[in-house]
Formats: structure tokens, C-alpha cells, sequence
């Protein structure tokens, strides 16, 4: 009979450790607190919305199978940072911000859309590479600072490429490296704290893609709505959602049938 190997069940328990010190961190902080349910309210939403029906063709079908993809890319992000794989956690949300910017990029050119679903590989490299994708979006939205491409190229050196830069992301508070798990609070917080950021982004983009069908539908949004106006009012000083939007769908809510 056949076990499984001893030094990663090992492994798992390290990891089991570093999970429950952050989550006794986090419940001790306010502000991470937030950070995951502004990120709990957004999978939710992009989860509800990849299984509220029956795609409808082709290109719903596209739109729903990247909702997959950043559902699974924020929860993979969490559970490694819980972890301790501050530097695995960051590749997923490199991940996370290149399937949201593709989706942002279809959602004012819905055609686009079947041209990247039935692309060879030339039309994919040239038009759909992420830098492509990128400059697009800055075109499309008047943008000249570049911050889409500093942001990518940052998440880039510090997890997706080998780079002198990502070693900080093994650094213990000593200085030394760590190889495996280990529990860091500042690395902790940044990584949340961007995966909120993310999340925010990746949902609202999804959301974009989907008119509002059923109360269930307006009482997703709602509830994601309310805790990004609280998020964005605690992190940025800004309310970002409108009141009387809110209230809107609010009653709107009260209206319809169960």
C-alpha cells in the first residue's frame, strides 16, 4: 500500500500554521477586515453571475469562462497569502489584473469578443497580448501616465519572472530568506490590500456584461455596491458610488416579486 509523502503532509501542517496567525492578524485589523469583505462581495458577484442561467451563445460563453478564470484567481490568491506564499500569491493577481483588463477591453467593443475567440496565434500576439491590451485601454480611455503597464511590469518582477526584485518578496524581518510558508505582517497586508483593489476592479468590469434579470440579480449588485462605497470611503477618501443610485436599486429591490 502506498502513502502519501511524509514531508508534505509536513509541509501542509507548516502551512495550516501560518493560515491560522493570519488569520488572527486580520481579525485583529479593521482595515484587512474590509479589504476581504469588499473581496468576498466581489467573488460573489462573479460567481452568481457565471451560473445565474444558460449561456447564450458563443461570446457569453467567453465572458463566463473568464469569470472562472478571475473567480479562481482571487481565491487562489487568498489561500496562498493566508499560506504564506507571498510571491505565488501575487502571480494570481498578476493573473487576476491581465483576465480583467481583456474583459474591460470587450466590454466597450463587443465584437471583439468573437475576433479573440476564433484569433490564430499571430492575431492573438498582435491585437490580444497583454501589452496590446494595455495600450488599447490607455487609448480608449485617454490615459498617458502608462500606470496599467508600471502595475503590470511591477506584479511581473516582483512574482511572474525571475528578477533580483522578487527576492524581496522572501525576505524575513531579519533580512534573511525563507524557503516554504512563513508568516511576514507587512507582506501580509499588501498582498490583501491589493487583492481587495483587484477584486473591486474584476467585478465591476464582470458585472458590466450582465443587466440585472431577477431581485436575486439587483440584490448581488446592492450588496456589492454598499461595501465599495464603504471601501472606497475608508481607503481613498472618496465615495465612488452614488447615493441616490443606491437608493434606487434599493427600491427597486422592495418591487419585485421573490
Amino acid at each position: 500500500m502506498t502513502t502519501f509523502p511524509e514531508n508534505f503532509l509536513k509541509l501542509h501542517e507548516g502551512e495550516e500554521f501560518v493560515r491560522a496567525r493570519s488569520i488572527e492578524a486580520i481579525e485583529r485589523s479593521d482595515d484587512l477586515t474590509l479589504h476581504l469583505a469588499i473581496t468576498e462581495a466581489a467573488a460573489d458577484q462573479i460567481y452568481h453571475f457565471v451560473h445565474r442561467d444558460e449561456h447564450h451563445d458563443d461570446d457569453d460563453l467567453i465572458v463566463r469562462l473568464l469569470g472562472i478564470r478571475m473567480f479562481n484567481c482571487i481565491n487562489a490568491t487568498l489561500k496562498l497569502l493566508l499560506s504564506g506564499y507571498y510571491q505565488a500569491s501575487t502571480l494570481q493577481q498578476r493573473d487576476l489584473i491581465e483576465t480583467f483588463f481583456l474583459l474591460d477591453h470587450f466590454s466597450t467593443n463587443r465584437p471583439l469578443i468573437a475576433k479573440w475567440r476564433l484569433a490564430d496565434e499571430k492575431v492573438l500576439r498582435d491585437q490580444f497580448s497583454p501589452v496590446a491590451v494595455r495600450l488599447a485601454l490607455d487609448a480608449r480611455d485617454s490615459y498617458t501616465g502608462k500606470k496599467r503597464a508600471e502595475y503590470y511590469k511591477l506584479l511581473s518582477s516582483l512574482a511572474a519572472h525571475p528578477h533580483p526584485r522578487g527576492f524581496l518578496m522572501l525576505k524575513l524581518p531579519t533580512g534573511d530568506h525563507h524557503c516554504g510558508p512563513f508568516f511576514e505582517g507587512t507582506a501580509m497586508s499588501t498582498t490583501i490590500s491589493e487583492l481587495g483593489k483587484s477584486s473591486v476592479q474584476a467585478a465591476g468590469i464582470f458585472a458590466l456584461f450582465f443587466s440585472g434579470k431577477s431581485k436575486v440579480d439587483f440584490q448581488i449588485k446592492l450588496a456589492f455596491l454598499d461595501l465599495q462605497k464603504a471601501w472606497l470611503k475608508r481607503f481613498f477618501g472618496a465615495d465612488g458610488v452614488d447615493a441616490q443610485e443606491l437608493d434606487d436599486m434599493r427600491a427597486m429591490i422592495a418591487s419585485l416579486p421573490d
